[in-house]
């Protein structure tokens, strides 16, 4: 068999060409694996596209899974056009959707022991653009489910939002505006006033969530502070807060273009 290890998160990935030609993704396992599994054999059941299937644990205890051919986009770097936005905002709430039959009680998550309050379905957590894949210029599924767990759909659109608008860079508030518009016009039921609000919320709530990962000794939240990750959320959020009166202000006049393919 053939083998690359791809670093990042908390010791990379191996992908791995079997020997009938079909190449897998090895990826480390931790407590809150099974409940990732049967997360996503209940999305794989509901027909839910852009997600690797299971296949299994190695005998090194590595999951194996799917490899969704594509590219992944560092948000700090470059950016997607307002379709691909508009196909991820899309496919979050195709998500949302078939995950609300899912409802396992108390399972151990990368958060803890954890059930579904009212309001809450089962989150990815981490819909950022590293985490998704791209063909051509066009959104073709999301990877890196190990952050899975309970949470409100809202934030996963705000989250996403925030590397993808993007918020995390300073854009000007114009086009901030006209983004998050198309972002909430593809989800749905949602005002783009009320996601921007979310997006501050759900940048707080990283920080408190980080802080527990520490206190828990988990090892890709270690990863994210030794590598000064959370040095740079923490200037990020502060420069988003700064700009987000201009942004809500331009929101008025925000209008969803018919077609733009402008990476920002």
């Amino acid at each position: 068999m053939e083998r690359e290890h791809l670093p990042g998160g908390s010791g990379g990935v191996w992908l791995v060409q079997e020997t009938s030609g079909v190449t897998r993704v090895h990826r480390p396992t931790g407590p809150w694996t099974p409940a990732v599994h049967a997360l996503l054999a209940h999305l794989d059941a509901q027909g839910l596209d852009g997600i690797p299937r299971v296949h299994g644990v190695d005998a090194d205890g590595w999951e194996i899974l799917d490899y969704l051919p594509g590219r992944t986009i560092d948000p700090e770097r470059a950016g997607v056009g307002d379709a691909a936005l508009a196909e991820a905002a899309s496919w979050l709430r195709r998500f949302h959707d078939a995950v609300r039959g899912f409802a396992p009680g108390a399972l151990e998550w990368r958060q803890g022991v954890q059930r579904l309050e009212a309001g809450q379905v089962i989150c990815h957590n981490d819909p950022g653009l590293y985490n998704w894949v791209v063909v051509d210029d066009d959104f073709a599924g999301m990877i890196d489910w190990d952050r899975a767990g309970p949470g409100y759909p809202l934030d996963d659109l705000a989250f996403m939002c925030w590397s993808s608008v993007p918020l995390l860079r300073e854009i000007p508030p114009a086009d901030a505006a006209r983004r998050l518009a198309i972002a909430a016009q593809s989800y749905g039921d949602v005002t783009p006033a009320e996601l921007l609000s979310a997006v501050e919320a759900r940048m707080s709530l990283i920080a408190a969530r980080w802080r527990d990962g520490i206190e828990r000794g988990d090892p890709g939240t270690l990863a994210l502070r030794d590598a000064g990750i959370m040095d740079r959320h923490h200037r990020r959020v502060e420069g988003f807060s700064r700009r987000r009166a201009a942004i809500m202000a331009a929101l008025s006049t925000a209008a969803v273009p018919p077609d733009s393919e402008e990476a920002l």
